[in-house]
């Protein structure tokens, strides 16, 4: 049986009106049902894949003004990519990868991940 996420939402206050976003869904290959809450300390915060997880989804603090990157274990010397600094990321997880690194410049608030 294969896990799904679906995302949804809706960009309002537009100067066209308003966007209707998704639904996304994501099909993993398995069940994982995992979910991970992360408090956001300075430098590298490691959230770890659990075994049969493609892709995941991040919720972003409500509120935040720290500058926050992403990578992996697959690329971990690379300085990650911009997200957020509020809202939700969505991402495949290549094969091979053991963790999810997200950078913080600084501490304060929390993430929450699902995996699938």
């Amino acid at each position: 049986m294969a896990g799904t996420l679906t995302l949804s939402g809706l960009a309002a206050g537009l100067l066209t009106g308003e966007k209707v976003i998704g639904p996304l869904t994501d099909t993993g290959t398995a069940v994982v049902g995992q979910i991970q809450d992360l408090t956001l300390a300075s430098g590298d915060n490691t959230l770890t894949v659990p075994t049969g997880a493609t892709h995941i989804a991040i919720q972003l603090p409500a509120t935040n003004s720290l500058t926050l990157k992403i990578r992996t274990n697959l690329n971990s010397s690379d300085g990650g990519m911009p997200i957020g600094p509020t809202g939700f990321v969505k991402l495949p997880l290549p094969s091979g990868t053991t963790s999810v690194i997200v950078n913080a410049n600084g501490t304060g608030g929390a993430i929450e991940a699902t995996f699938i």
